[in-house]
């Protein structure tokens, strides 16, 4: 059987780039093509791990069409795409500027579904392939703070729920991996973040909001296995790819299974609440 044709997006560090690396070593198996705004930041990972590097930033429409093109061209299909890229930000709904808001849509949300677009007619074409979707745990059930970063995860959850049948009918499967907290540069992006968006250092969030990150911090630290490494979702990752019958989700461990069967267990959503009211205090 031939090597599998693997796209990823958001392949600088973290993540995308413990995959790319992963799948690598196993050049009879796969193809990998991982792709970043900045390539030259991988370029020396790619060279030593024998994987391809392509420039992409998800929001250029052009520049999408062109690397799923050269690809579909160089390497004759496209069999798994990954959509990874994407960044967090801890502000809430107030703090948050509109634009500031929807940047964070382009990349989150609007980003993959470019993609997904440029991929499906050579997919459609050929019967086959594999369109894998990170989302994260706050895709499943929102932490205070994570505004924005949540709702986009929700998008890209309930898109990949809407499309499955559908895209099942032409031999497409579609899943989610859905990490918890993962030791990556997520927090350095989100204070940037926060910076971009002028909030004073003293506002009417800061209080409750230092407390309650805090408690949630200690908590991923205190309880065994909540804290997970880009190799260990990479792991993941490749399992799903190799799953014969795939999934729609993939919970990355014990607890954010945990924390997915309590959600769905309260239709009313009570529980929730009351479970992040207890990390204010």
């Amino acid at each position: 059987m031939a090597p599998k044709v693997v796209l990823i997006t958001g392949a600088s560090g973290g993540i995308g780039l413990a995959t790319a690396v992963l799948l690598a070593q196993h050049p009879d198996k796969y193809k990998v093509i991982a792709t970043a705004r900045n390539p030259s930041a991988i370029e020396k990972e790619a060279s030593g791990n024998k994987f391809a590097v392509r420039k992409l930033d998800v929001t250029n429409d052009a520049l999408v069409k062109e690397v799923v093109e050269s690809v579909v061209k160089e390497y004759g299909s496209v069999d798994v795409l990954i959509n990874n890229a994407g960044y967090g930000t801890l502000l809430s709904v107030e703090q948050m500027p509109l634009k500031q808001h929807q940047a964070l849509f382009d990349t989150n949300y609007f980003g993959m579904v470019r993609m997904i677009q440029a991929v499906l007619s050579h997919m459609r074409a050929a019967k086959r392939g594999h369109i894998i979707n990170v989302t994260s745990l706050v895709g499943i059930t929102a932490f205070p703070f994570t505004d924005a970063y949540s709702a986009s995860k929700f998008a890209v959850e309930g898109l990949s729920e809407a499309m499955a049948p559908t895209l099942s009918k032409f031999g497409i499967a579609v899943s989610l991996v859905e990490p918890g907290p993962v030791a990556t540069n997520f927090s350095v992006r989100a204070v940037e973040e926060k910076e971009a968006a002028g909030v004073p250092k003293e506002d009417a969030y800061t209080s409750i909001g230092d407390a309650y990150w805090v408690n949630v911090r200690k908590s991923f630290h205190d309880i065994p296995g909540i804290m997970q490494t880009s190799e260990d979702i990479a792991e993941v990752m490749k399992k799903v790819i190799e799953d014969p019958e795939p999934h729609l989700r993939y919970q990355t461990s014990a607890f954010v299974e945990q924390q997915t069967k309590g959600k769905f267990v309260d239709p009313t959503g009570d529980e929730q609440i009351k479970q992040n009211l207890k990390s204010f205090a």
